[in-house]
């Protein structure tokens, strides 16, 4: 964990939030608590979607650590937010912040288990320089127009929050295209003065041909342009590719986040 780790961390909170505004379905329940029995934590609550993988659940919780107002009853009163929702699992997402071991504590008392099958890295870049890249594909930002009219080609590989930021203040979208087919999508949020790198995919028949390098480089170049001190993106150690990725952008990993299950 890097100094300033828990500052980063908190910050991400917050723009978690601002993204959710924007590209999030209206039927997502969210919550944001300032203080009192819950202390400082975001809640979102989707009963239509209780999945079992963390990353497509977003029946969650960010914490950041034990920040003040929270205490061990504090996580009874999370876990009756979701039963009153009638949702069976959720997940806590405990980035760095202050007690983490208390936090922890609370966590495993009240019968939440860390997920352990891969960890989520915050990596973060204050390097300027430009990022080199190798591709004989086509990468160019794109209007909500193209994002529309694509969407047959691309199938899965769009995520459906890329689609719905589309038009959002402070979003950027970009594609790679084998002519005029669309292969690879990504998209670049920027919130105060972060960078926010997020929603990469390449289709499986396009991959190593250096997509996600070439849209990793464009979109640091424009956040660069806007004036962005910090550049900021998640991934899964799984995703070994994704990861190596950005390292070779000059990406530096901050934090894990660490997360929690609770199954009913």
């Amino acid at each position: 964990m890097i100094p300033g780790a828990i500052d980063l961390a908190v910050k991400m909170r917050r723009l978690t939030q601002w993204v959710d505004s924007q590209r999030q379905p209206a039927s997502l329940i969210r919550r944001q608590f300032r203080g009192g029995s819950m202390g400082h934590c975001y809640v979102t609550i989707d009963p239509g979607h209780q999945t079992s993988f963390a990353s497509s659940n977003l029946n969650r919780v960010y914490m950041c650590g034990a920040e003040p107002g929270m205490s061990s009853a504090s996580v009874p009163r999370m876990i009756d937010l979701f039963l009153t929702e009638r949702v069976k699992r959720f997940f806590v997402w405990l980035s760095p912040g202050p007690d983490m071991e208390v936090a922890r504590g609370w966590l495993d008392q009240h019968g939440l288990s860390r997920v352990q099958c891969t960890g989520y890295p915050t990596l973060c870049r204050t390097a300027h320089s430009p990022v080199f890249f190798r591709t004989d594909l086509d990468i160019r930002e794109v209007s909500g127009d193209e994002i529309a009219g694509a969407g047959s080609n691309l199938g899965e590989t769009a995520w459906p929050e890329y689609e719905r930021s589309t038009g959002g203040e402070g979003f950027f979208h970009y594609m790679a295209f084998d002519g005029n087919l669309p292969v690879a999508v990504a998209t670049l949020c920027i919130f105060e003065d972060v960078g926010y790198l997020m929603a990469a995919a390449t289709a499986e028949s396009h991959r190593k041909r250096g997509a996600q390098q070439a849209l990793i480089a464009k979109r640091i170049e424009r956040a660069e342009q806007a004036g962005c001190s910090m550049l900021v993106s998640e991934t899964l150690y799984m995703l070994e590719h994704s990861y190596r990725n950005l390292q070779r952008a000059g990406f530096a990993e901050a934090y894990e986040k660490e997360v929690y299950e609770w199954n009913a």
